[in-house]
């Protein structure tokens, strides 16, 4: 199971942790490379990308290689990440994100916008998100992909496709309409 950690776009405070059995040391240690600005736009530059190089991070965060792999080893004592050699046309070290960070906003616009669904229908995110959709039609998404490949917000990324199911809250232009996505929905129970 993938583990996720939210936080806040513009203030970049940890908002939850993804599942709940999130070791209390593990997220102790999170907590504490969040603070460092290097280590945060790692872990949120390699959320985006899934798999990347020590190249690319330098060109996309652009500090020194020694800074870089500095953090990189950090960052993987902690198993935040993973780094691996693969052998495609050249010997290259690959590095993979381990925890998910997701933005999300804050609990009192969560509550705002829940409260308000289907009345202000963001179409410009809708678009987007039909749009990645459209791109990949063959694989199933969660919420918390498509939320790091749009940059949009997961709880609106949640909201915005939840509209498509209750015809109360859907736009009455589109209530005769079929959604333009298919939609899986998973459960598993919680260790307690």
């Amino acid at each position: 199971m993938k583990s996720y950690v939210y936080y806040n776009k513009k203030t970049h405070k940890i908002v939850d942790f993804f599942p709940d059995t999130f070791d209390s040391n593990l997220k102790n240690d999170i907590i504490r490379v969040w603070d460092d600005d290097i280590s945060r736009r790692l872990l949120i530059f390699l959320s985006k990308k899934q798999e990347t190089t020590v190249p690319e991070i330098k060109k996309k965060i652009g500090h020194s290689m020694s800074t870089l792999h500095e953090n990189i080893k950090k960052l993987e004592k902690l198993n935040l990440i993973t780094s691996e050699m693969k052998y495609e046309g050249k010997k290259h070290k690959v590095i993979l994100p381990n925890v998910l960070f997701i933005t999300k906003n804050p609990k009192q616009k969560q509550r705002f916008k829940k409260f308000f669904q289907g009345i202000w229908v963001d179409s410009k995110k809708f678009t987007k998100i039909i749009k990645f959709l459209n791109k990949h039609p063959d694989k199933f998404y969660t919420a918390e992909e498509i939320s790091l490949k749009t940059k949009i917000p997961v709880d609106d990324v949640y909201l915005l496709l939840n509209n498509w199911d209750s015809p109360i809250t859907k736009a009455l232009s589109d209530f005769l309409k079929e959604a333009p996505f298919e939609k899986k929905v998973y459960y598993k129970a919680r260790k307690k």
